[in-house]
């Protein structure tokens, strides 16, 4: 961990956050009020994160400083069932499980599904989270064939885990860690309510009271502990009859040993095995006790991001007669993560000198903004093949065009209004478009097709400008 001195002198001693994740658990019994006391539940948090990394290198992959995004989802950890996996446990994924690994075999094809039935993937909960995780890279632009899970290993695998797995991503550093995906057991919770000598265990009302077999001290024992201790005696007996079960015969096996210290509201006490007795009985419990197993993906989002721009980018092969020298780069980013979701280009500069080009623009900037949606405008000189050309640049996926046309239909009918597309529009909007595209509709992807979504009159929209710039200047 980074360490940095604290105050105007600097005496103290502190140290930069090595993962954010540790917030999660310091709030988690405020997090679990929140929910009303039901497991399961998640929270989120992203920010900065650091490490001292050795040797900073490969642009964003290897980072002192680095954004990361991490989910801690809390669940019974004998029940780690997701009432959602049955709609995921077909999906197909690319794992790459420890036992190929050890014997130098290739990653397999495997559904989500059959990967949790054979044992592959601990559970359900943990096999959900993976799919999602691979449903969330494709959305962001990753090629699936460029994703995999990989398993760690048993030399790598934390002490504490049930199972870890890792989101790669193909790249030119090859085959980059993007997103870890772990169950951490009840280990995290564990070492908090120790550290901070607090209660951090999940009490589950059962709908029907069951029969168990219990480990508790006896009564007798109980009042001895009282006269022993005298005035703080009831805490103590208090604090040794709330432990849990597994750290209640912990404690049994150690007095056992010799004589054990507990500590109860700061104050240290000595239990000896002839103080403490304990006994088995069974009794009806109607309220199930345990701490809570986590289940953790942490996402680096800027391994992703490196991944997702190698992924989109590519280069406009050149036209054989063509005598530009320019190589014309595209970034194919898809709507949801375009920092711009559509640029308006003026056919030319007699469209920006039109009469009515400010109440145009005024009307489109209003349909806009009240639909959220970022936008740009180019109102250069430049052609307007160029103009498509420097959009797909900068990864802008939609583009509409204003031409006289537009002018003409705005005079006639005093406000914008609505999408046309002619032969030569449709052709130029499916060339170089995803395959089984089609050109998309102003009302469908600005509004949804939801009714109340003005039609418009006249204007291009094109499933992305390169597809437009597909045509030629």
């Amino acid at each position: 961990m980074f360490p940095t001195p604290i105050g105007p002198g600097g005496y103290l001693q502190g140290y930069l956050r090595p993962e954010t994740a540790q917030g999660i658990f310091l709030n988690y019994k405020f997090c679990c009020e929140q929910n009303a006391n039901r497991l399961p539940f998640g929270v989120a948090q992203v920010g900065k994160a650091f490490r001292n990394e050795i040797a900073p290198r490969a642009g964003l992959t290897r980072q002192r400083e680095f954004t990361q995004a991490e989910i801690e989802f809390f669940v019974n950890p004998k029940d780690k069932e997701h009432p959602k996996f049955a709609g995921v446990k077909d999906q197909v994924l690319n794992l790459f499980h420890s036992d190929n690994q050890l014997a130098a075999k290739d990653p397999v094809l495997m559904t989500i599904g059959e990967a949790v039935a054979k044992g592959i993937v601990n559970n359900e909960f943990l096999g959900y989270i993976i799919c999602r995780t691979y449903l969330f890279l494709l959305s962001v632009g990753v090629s699936k064939e460029h994703i995999r899970f990989r398993q760690h290993l048993p030399t790598e695998m934390a002490h504490y885990a049930a199972d870890c797995w890792d989101a790669e991503i193909y790249c030119s550093l090859g085959w980059l860690e993007c997103v870890g995906i772990a169950d951490r057991s009840a280990f995290d919770l564990n070492a908090h309510a120790k550290a901070s000598k607090s209660d951090l265990s999940y009490r589950q009302t059962l709908d029907k009271p069951i029969e168990m077999e219990v480990f508790s001290i006896t009564k007798k024992s109980g009042i001895e502990v009282m006269k022993a201790f005298k005035k703080d005696g009831k805490a103590v007996k208090e604090f040794i009859e709330a432990m849990p079960q597994p750290e209640l015969e912990q404690l049994a096996a150690c007095l056992e040993r010799g004589p054990s210290d507990v500590n109860v509201n700061g104050q240290s006490f000595e239990l000896t095995a002839d103080l403490v007795k304990f006994e088995k009985k069974k009794e009806k419990v109607s309220v199930n006790s345990f701490t809570p197993g986590v289940i953790e993906p942490s996402f680096g989002i800027d391994r992703i991001f490196t991944a997702v721009l190698e992924h989109i980018y590519y280069a406009r092969p050149k036209e054989e007669d063509s005598d530009d020298k320019q190589t014309r780069g595209v970034l194919a980013f898809g709507a949801k993560i375009a920092p711009y979701r559509c640029a308006i280009l003026p056919l030319d500069q007699r469209i920006c000198r039109h009469d009515g080009y400010t109440s145009l623009m005024r009307d489109v900037r209003a349909q806009l903004g009240a639909l959220g949606l970022s936008y740009t405008i180019d109102e250069s000189g430049a052609t307007i093949g160029k103009k498509y050309a420097r959009n797909d640049e900068l990864g802008i996926p939609f583009g509409i065009t204003l031409d006289h046309t537009t002018m003409e239909d705005f005079g006639q009918h005093g406000h914008y209004a609505g999408a046309r597309h002619h032969g030569a529009d449709q052709a130029a909007a499916r060339k170089g478009a995803p395959a089984g595209a089609r050109p998309v509709r102003w009302g469908e992807h600005l509004g949804g097709g939801h009714e109340g979504v003005p039609r418009p009159v006249r204007q291009r929209l094109c499933h992305r400008p390169r597809a437009m710039a597909a045509a030629g200047d």
